[in-house]
This record gives structure tokens, C-alpha cells and sequence, in this order.
């Protein structure tokens, strides 16, 4: 069982983290006192000497040596050195449940999937009869320069990852709290991410016969999975590490879903290939477009078909994730046939005309508002903003075409590029149509 809490450090950043790895708390009471003999065994790629650490001290995105310093840079680079300088949590274990190399384990975990955009500092105390974790995490993100935002939901998500961890490693959990429950579940998992993964693990579940066999199958959708003591992870790299039991619920544990496997309806997992879906397409469609257009035509059909008469789990996830914006997709292709736009170099002169007119419509509205302002009479200004609401709908209209110029230019190479990973997915299903 592990409490959490986490505060913000208003002044003084150098003193909280020379106070978290103070050596008199953080230091490894075993190191050198064992017969390490045996590493004579590993060979230099088999054994990961960092390990050996004379202190339970490590930094995520930092230097050890110059933790401070790398922090303020980043403050410097983004110009963000006021306000909260940094943030300090807490993950305190309860007595007697874990070695101090195991909390040090976890608290590094933690602060990475917590933390993976942010300098962290992970300290581990052993001065006291819990043994305790210290985290001193940058405000301000390396990465993106945004700050961090200790609000509600993060703050269910920092218990949550907490909570998972210690599940992972076999230790007792704190009891649920149905406040942190439901912040966690209408914040935190209501999001695309979460539900595909979802979508994609029952839909694997329901086509197969082995737990093993459901794994295979989430790793040939790009996801990573691995179990440990008994919970079950899946992930996609540089996202949330999911533990389906902890954050779906127990329709998720091993037990169930080899229930659920038993009942599946235990059928070959036979790839269909891009290519027959496209004749397919061209049949029911009668449709011979080339170009742009008819790269978003074809690509709208998959979207809206797929789903509907195919098993999901072969769309790679990139396409899996574009299923929900297809009301934009048909939106944008509307928009090419109203003004015949076919090949990208139709799309550049429509683009270039229709930016032309918006510019000229921004100009004359900045010299109608320069004369409103000088206007002496209310009725002048009457006129004057009369004017203003008239070429108002025009400059809405050129914008949000100019956005689909844009958005379109930048989607034709995505969607190029996911139908290209179908082909390399379909090739990698081949060679495991049926995995055992």
C-alpha cells in the first residue's frame, strides 16, 4: 500500500532538492557489503552496472549530477522562471511491505509514466519506519514548455499509476475512493486512447482462443503487453501504460478474460487484404477518381466501411484513430467537389485565389474599423459597422476554407503513410495468420 500527495514549491527549488537526496536518507546500507562474484557470469550486455548505486537516487530527463541547473535552463529557454518553481511528491509505503531496491524501483516507474514529459528528481528515504519516496518534478515541461497542472484530474491520475504499480508488484492498495474513482474515470479515460485500446482488446478477445494468443494479437496492432504478477499491461509506446484490470474493471482480470476466451467464437484470425478491399470499393462505387480526390474518397470508404463489415483488429491504429474523425474527412471531401479540386496541384491554385481574397477582406475590414473609430457621429458609425457585418460571413467562410486547404495538404501524406503501414501490417499478420 502506498499514500500519495503532492505540493508546490514557491521558492528555494536548490534547497528542496538537496533535502531529498540528502545521503544520510537516501543511502543504500547494502552496497558493498555483498559478494558480487557473480556479475563475473553476465557479460557487459547482459548486466546493467547503473544498477549498483551507492545512493537510492536517480533523475528522469536530467543530469544527476546537475539536476538544479538543467531545471533552470528550461525555465530560462521558455522563459517561465516565476511563479511555482517546481512541484514535490510523495509516495510513502506502508511498514515493512518493501526493500528499499524495490520503492526505488517503483518510484522510477512511477515517475515515468507520471512524469515522462517533465525533469524529475526520484530520491528514497529509509529514515523512518515506512520506507518513502521523494519526487522533485520541473513545472515547467522540457518537451513542450507547458507547465504542470496539479488540478483534480491529475492528481486521480498520479493515485491511479500509484495504485497500478503497487498491484504490479504484489503489494496491498489502498481502499477505492469514490471521489479519485470517478475523476479518474470521466477525466482521465474519457478520451480517444482508452477507448480504442478498449475496442481493440475486446474485439481481439472475441476472436480468440488463448490469453497468449490475445497478446500476440495486441502487439501485431502496435501495441505493447506484458504481465506481471498476474496484472496484465498494454500500451502504446510514449502513452499510458494501461493496466486493463485496475482501470477497466474485472471483466479485465487473467480469470475473466480466460472465461470470455472460452466462449469466443475461436476463429482463425485471417487478414484481409487492402487490396481486395479496394476492388470491393471500386465495385460498389463504380468509382475511378484519381488524385487527391480519390485518395479521399477511398479513404472515407475504409473509414465508414470497415468497421461495419470487417473485424477491427485489422486497421492499424493509425487508421483505427482517424474512424472518429471521419464526419471531418466527409466534410473535406465535400468541400473538393463543390470547387473541383482533384490533384494537389488544383488544391495549391485554389488555395493561393482563395488566400488572396481572405488578406483583401482582412484589409478592408482593418480600414473600415481605423474609420469607425474616427467616425464623429453615431450615425457614421452605424453605417461603418453595417459594412463590417456584411463582409463578416465572407472572411469566416475564406478563413475556414483556407483551414481546409491547410488541413487537407497535411492529411493526403497521412493518409498515404497509414494506408502504406496497412500494407506492412498485413504482410507482418501474414506471417502470424494463426498464432498458437
Amino acid at each position: 500500500m502506498a499514500t500519495t500527495s503532492i505540493w508546490s514549491i514557491k521558492n528555494n527549488l536548490k534547497q528542496s532538492i538537496n533535502y531529498i537526496i540528502n545521503p544520510q536518507k537516501t543511502i543504500n546500507e547494502d552496497y558493498d557489503k555483498n559478494n558480487y562474484n557473480y556479475l563475473e557470469l553476465y557479460t557487459d550486455k547482459e548486466y546493467n552496472y547503473k544498477m549498483e548505486k551507492t545512493h537510492y537516487v536517480s533523475c528522469l530527463n536530467c543530469s544527476e549530477i546537475t539536476p538544479y541547473k538543467d531545471m533552470q535552463f528550461t525555465k530560462e529557454q521558455y522563459h517561465k522562471t516565476n511563479g511555482i518553481l517546481a512541484f514535490h511528491a510523495y509516495q510513502s509505503f506502508k511498514e515493512g511491505e518493501v526493500t528499499a531496491d524495490i520503492a526505488h524501483e517503483i518510484g522510477v516507474k512511477f515517475a515515468e509514466e507520471m512524469f515522462r514529459d517533465y525533469e524529475v528528481v526520484v530520491a528514497t528515504h529509509q529514515n523512518t519506519n515506512h520506507i518513502h519516496n521523494h519526487f522533485i518534478i520541473n513545472s515547467v515541461s522540457f518537451r513542450t514548455g507547458k507547465k504542470y497542472n496539479n488540478n483534480r484530474t491529475n492528481l486521480a491520475k498520479l493515485r491511479q499509476i500509484s495504485d497500478s504499480l503497487c498491484s504490479e508488484y504484489g503489494l496491498s492498495t489502498l481502499d477505492e475512493d469514490i471521489g479519485y474513482k470517478n475523476t479518474y474515470k470521466h477525466k482521465v479515460m474519457d478520451n480517444d486512447y482508452y477507448k480504442i485500446l478498449k475496442d481493440d482488446l475486446d474485439s481481439i478477445i472475441r476472436y480468440s482462443v488463448t490469453l497468449k494468443q490475445v497478446m500476440e494479437r495486441m502487439k501485431l496492432l502496435g501495441y505493447k503487453a506484458y504481465s506481471r504478477n498476474g496484472i496484465i499491461t498494454i500500451y502504446k509506446e510514449g502513452c499510458d501504460k494501461v493496466r486493463i484490470e485496475r482501470t477497466f474493471g474485472s471483466d479485465y482480470s487473467k480469470d475473466r478474460i480466460n472465461e470470455r476466451l472460452y466462449y469466443s467464437k475461436q476463429i482463425a484470425f485471417k487478414p484481409i487484404s487492402q487490396k481486395s478491399i479496394f476492388q470491393e470499393y471500386l465495385v460498389k462505387t463504380n468509382n475511378h477518381h484519381k488524385g487527391i480526390y480519390g485518395l479521399y474518397l477511398y479513404y472515407c470508404y475504409l473509414l465508414d466501411r470497415f468497421p461495419k463489415e470487417h473485424p477491427k483488429q485489422y486497421l492499424p491504429y493509425s487508421i483505427r484513430q482517424e474512424i472518429k474523425k471521419l464526419d471531418s474527412f466527409s466534410e473535406q471531401t465535400r468541400f473538393m467537389i463543390a470547387h473541383k479540386i482533384e490533384t494537389k496541384e488544383d488544391l495549391e491554385e485554389f488555395a493561393k485565389n482563395n488566400y488572396e481574397k481572405y488578406r483583401n477582406l482582412m484589409g478592408k475590414r482593418e480600414n473600415l474599423w481605423k474609420r469607425y473609430h474616427r467616425a464623429k457621429t453615431e450615425e457614421d458609425k452605424s453605417k461603418i459597422l453595417a459594412e463590417i457585418n456584411s463582409i463578416q460571413p465572407n472572411i469566416k467562410k475564406y478563413r475556414k476554407y483556407d483551414d481546409y486547404c491547410k488541413e487537407i495538404r497535411k492529411r493526403s501524406e497521412s493518409i498515404q503513410n497509414n494506408l502504406n503501414n496497412f500494407d506492412k501490417n498485413l504482410a507482418r499478420e501474414n506471417d502470424n495468420s494463426r498464432i498458437h
